[in-house]
């Protein structure tokens, strides 16, 4: 029963891709592998040591620590001279959802007050191909295609389109 070899390759963090050099994996008292560099430090932040059953163990140095564990050599985190590039966002944040203003859903959609079901559904069709992000990536026609799909969502739906059109207010999200 003896552990994996303790060597081994970065990994990188949720920052940093993997830069690729050889470290010192330990565990932490809570379980946590961490990577360590593999030459000793005299100013280094972290203890490292062996346990009784040959594990690679680490733990931040405080001052009690050293004279507790005699044999612990101090090191510092691979993190900390860790030179992987940084990450990059996969896709730009979203940007906030928004309602569309009291009274313009009607002309959001450029129909009429008395349009019919299938007015609303053309006009919507009609729109969204034109507005649809994959089509057009600019951030105010993406709000935009937001807004009508608000409009289409309150005038498609005969009971909260009659409660728009008493209040002039489209109704509340549940």
């Amino acid at each position: 029963m003896f552990p994996r070899s303790d060597r081994g390759p970065c990994r990188g963090t949720k920052d940093k891709l993997p830069c690729g050099k050889d470290v010192w994996w330990t565990r932490t008292a809570a379980g946590v592998e961490v990577p360590i560099n593999l030459a000793p430090h005299p100013d280094g932040n972290t203890a490292v040591w062996r346990d009784v059953h040959g594990v690679l163990r680490s733990q931040r140095i405080t001052p009690d620590l050293l004279a507790l564990v005699p044999h612990a050599k101090r090191m510092t985190r691979h993190v900390e001279t860790c030179t992987g590039k940084p990450r990059v966002q996969a896709l730009p944040p979203r940007p906030p959802k928004t309602s569309p203003p009291a009274g313009r859903l009607y002309e959001l959609l450029g129909v009429a007050r008395t349009a019919t079901q299938d007015d609303i559904k053309r006009a919507y069709r009609r729109l969204a191909r034109h507005l649809h992000p994959d089509v057009n990536p600019d951030p105010k026609v993406r709000i935009r295609f937001q807004e009508i799909g608000e409009a289409y969502h309150v005038l498609s739906d005969p009971g909260l389109r009659q409660q728009y059109d008493l209040t002039g207010r489209p109704p509340r999200a549940r």
